[in-house]
C-alpha cells in the first residue's frame, strides 16, 4: 500500500513538471516540450545546449597578435607652425601639438648637437634657459628658450616615443630689429628749409611699441615753444619713422638719434649751412656733386700734356735712312715706344676718365 502511493506521488511530481515546462518559452530551450519525443531525449538537448554556452566563457588561445586601431595612435597636429622667429633676448616659444598621446611621452631635441632639451615635463639639460611646458587640458608641448641669442637658431625635433619613434621638425629664427637713418651719417640743408629725416626698423617679428627721437642726447619736445616739429610714423612690416623740422636754423645743426623701444639707436648729423655750399647737400637726388674748378684744371691739363705727346710723337715718327719698308718699320716702333715713354699718356687718359665720370655723373 505504501509502496502504491509513494509510485503515485511520483507520477504526480512528474506530470506536474511535464506541464510548467510545456508554458516556457526560449528560456534557454530551443521551443516547447512538445518538439521533442521523450523526456530523455528533453534532457540530453538540454545538457548539451548548456556545455556548449558554457564552453564560450572557456579561455581560448588567439589566432593572431592584436593590432592597435591606427586611428588610436598618437599624432601630429598639422597646423602646429613649422617657422618660428623670435626676438634676441626675448622669449622663444616653440609649440607641439600632439593627438592620442595617451601613455606615450613627448621629447624636444635641438639638432645643431643632437641635444635632447626635455622629456615630457624634465628638463635633460644644464642650460636652464630651456624649459618644457603642458597643461593637462591641451595637447600643447611647448619649449621655451629665455633669453634667445642668435646662437639658439636652427631646427629643432618634437619627437614622440613610439616604435618607431614620430618626429615633427620647427625652425627658429632670431633675429635683431636694426634701426637705420637714411641718408646719413651726415645730411647738410640750407637755412630755412625743412628738416627731413627718416628712420626706418627692419628684421622686427611685431612693430616697435614707441619711437623717440634725440637732438644733442636729450627727447625732442614736439611742443616746444619752436614750434614747426612734427613726427609722422608708419608702423608694419617695416616701421618708418619721419622726423619734421621746418625753417632750420643754425641751433637745428648738431647729432639725431631714433630710438625704437626693440632696436639699437640710429644717429645722423646734420649740418645747416648759411650760403656755404659743401661737398654733399640734402637734396631729392642721389647727392651726386662735383666742382667745377676741379673740371676746368683737368680740362687745362689734358689739352698741356696732349700738346707735349704730339710734339714728342711727330720727332718720334720722323722718316730715317734706309729701305722704305725698313724705315716705315722703325717708325711705327719709334712712334709706339714714344707713347710708351710719354708720362703724358697716361696723364691725359687718366684726365680724359675723370671728366667723362664727371659728366655722366651730372647727368
Amino acid at each position: 500500500m505504501a509502496l502504491h502511493m509513494a509510485h503515485s506521488i511520483s507520477v504526480s511530481v512528474l506530470v506536474l513538471v511535464v506541464i510548467v515546462m510545456s508554458d516556457m518559452t526560449n528560456a534557454g530551450v530551443q521551443g516547447p516540450i512538445e518538439g521533442y519525443n521523450s523526456l530523455d531525449e528533453l534532457l540530453t538537448t538540454t545538457q548539451s545546449q548548456s556545455a556548449g554556452q558554457a564552453a564560450l566563457f572557456q579561455p581560448t588561445t588567439p589566432t593572431a597578435a592584436y593590432t592597435h586601431p591606427k586611428w588610436m595612435e598618437p599624432y601630429f597636429d598639422p597646423s602646429t607652425p613649422r617657422n618660428v622667429t623670435a626676438l634676441m633676448g626675448k622669449s622663444a616659444y616653440l609649440s607641439c601639438r600632439v593627438r592620442n598621446l595617451a601613455n606615450k611621452t613627448v621629447s624636444w631635441i635641438r639638432h645643431r648637437d643632437i641635444h635632447i632639451l626635455t622629456v615630457g615635463s624634465y628638463t635633460y639639460t644644464s642650460d636652464q634657459r630651456f624649459q618644457a611646458t603642458h597643461h593637462q587640458d591641451t595637447d600643447d608641448w611647448t619649449l621655451q628658450i629665455k633669453w634667445a641669442q642668435k646662437r639658439d637658431a636652427g631646427m629643432y625635433e618634437c619627437q614622440i616615443s613610439t616604435q618607431p619613434v614620430r618626429s615633427y621638425f620647427v625652425r627658429l629664427n632670431v633675429v635683431v630689429p636694426t634701426a637705420t637713418i637714411l641718408g646719413g651719417p651726415d645730411l647738410h640743408v640750407d637755412k630755412g628749409s625743412t628738416i627731413n629725416l627718416t628712420c626706418t626698423v627692419k628684421f622686427s617679428p611685431e612693430p616697435p611699441a614707441y619711437i623717440f627721437w634725440y637732438h644733442h642726447e636729450e627727447v625732442i619736445n614736439y611742443d616746444s615753444s619752436r614750434g614747426g616739429v612734427s613726427v609722422i610714423t608708419e608702423k608694419g612690416d617695416v616701421t618708418t619713422s619721419f622726423l619734421l623740422i621746418q625753417n632750420a636754423d643754425l641751433a637745428d645743426s648738431g647729432k639725431y638719434s631714433c630710438a625704437p623701444s626693440n632696436a639699437d639707436v640710429a644717429s645722423v648729423r646734420v649740418h645747416v649751412l648759411n650760403g656755404e655750399h659743401p661737398e654733399a647737400m640734402q637734396t631729392g637726388s642721389s647727392g651726386c656733386q662735383y666742382n667745377w674748378l676741379t673740371i676746368v684744371l683737368l680740362l687745362g691739363l689734358v689739352l698741356c700734356y696732349s700738346q707735349q705727346c704730339s710734339a714728342a710723337v711727330a720727332a718720334a715718327t720722323l722718316p730715317s735712312p734706309g729701305p722704305p719698308s725698313t724705315s716705315e718699320s722703325a717708325a711705327n716702333e719709334s712712334a709706339v715706344t714714344a707713347r710708351k715713354r710719354c708720362p703724358a699718356v697716361a696723364i691725359c687718359r687718366q684726365a680724359t676718365v675723370h671728366v667723362r665720370a664727371k659728366r655722366s655723373c651730372h647727368r
